[in-house]
């Protein structure tokens, strides 16, 4: 690692809170498998196994906050809740508040396609950093930043917890008088472990928005989101 790249991640390190014994786990967190297969050395390795683990460990970390803020509260309002707190998008923005973007490692092949703009990437490189804090520092360490990150957000209310965006939808059609939105896959890509899909939320035969995920229940939820959004402008 030069110089350089090592005060980039110590700069990164004092903004999550934590000093790490082992910067490399840091530097991993934000290696994308693009930059691994390029290198073709077992020193270099991609950030996909951190992902998983930080996914699991800002989702339990999450419920945690949300279960003590509403002990009592129902059930399918703190899971609506979590997931809107630990959707792509929500991710992709705290990733780039973070300045991860800007330290992403890539592929040539990538970087070229635009791989640094995409935000799944972000929100990826942010459940990989979590992970990272985990490894090094254990669930203490990782607990600090994700409530620092996300502690205020619930305690003020802001994260709605109502309908999913599919159901809200929906509704707000069927009050128009409007026919109910199918979703339809009209792209999938990725290794079979890996796989996005891209669907359209479509009306009619029109098509209002679409949406993109890891899974094709994510891809329409997030489709509804934006069909929603644009429906209230």
């Amino acid at each position: 690692m030069d110089a350089e790249r090592a005060a980039s991640l110590r700069a990164l390190a004092e903004r999550l809170g934590h000093a790490f014994d082992e910067p490399a786990l840091l530097d991993r967190a934000l290696t994308h498998a693009s930059r691994a297969y390029e290198a073709s050395s077992p020193a270099v390795r991609d950030n996909e196994a951190f992902e998983f683990l930080g996914d699991a460990v800002l989702g339990l970390v999450v419920a945690d906050l949300l279960h003590r803020n509403d002990p009592d509260g129902s059930e399918g309002t703190k899971s609506r809740a979590r997931a809107e707190l630990i959707a792509e998008a929500s991710l992709a923005a705290r990733a780039e508040a973070l300045g991860l973007p800007a330290l992403l490692r890539l592929g040539r092949g990538e970087e070229k396609t635009g791989g640094r703009q995409k935000k799944a990437l972000w929100a990826d490189a942010y459940e990989a950093v979590i992970a990272a804090l985990y490894l090094d520092g254990g669930l203490p360490a990782a607990s600090a930043f994700v409530s620092q990150e996300f502690q205020a957000a619930i305690e003020s209310g802001t994260v709605r917890g109502g309908p999913d965006p599919k159901s809200a939808l929906q509704e707000l059609l069927q009050g128009r008088g409007e026919a109910v939105p199918e979703y339809v896959v009209v792209a999938e890509q990725g290794p079979s472990h890996r796989r996005r899909f891209r669907v359209a939320c479509r009306v009619q035969g029109r098509d209002l928005a679409f949406g993109d995920g890891p899974s094709k229940k994510a891809a329409q939820q997030d489709a509804a989101r934006k069909a929603l959004e644009d429906l209230s402008l």
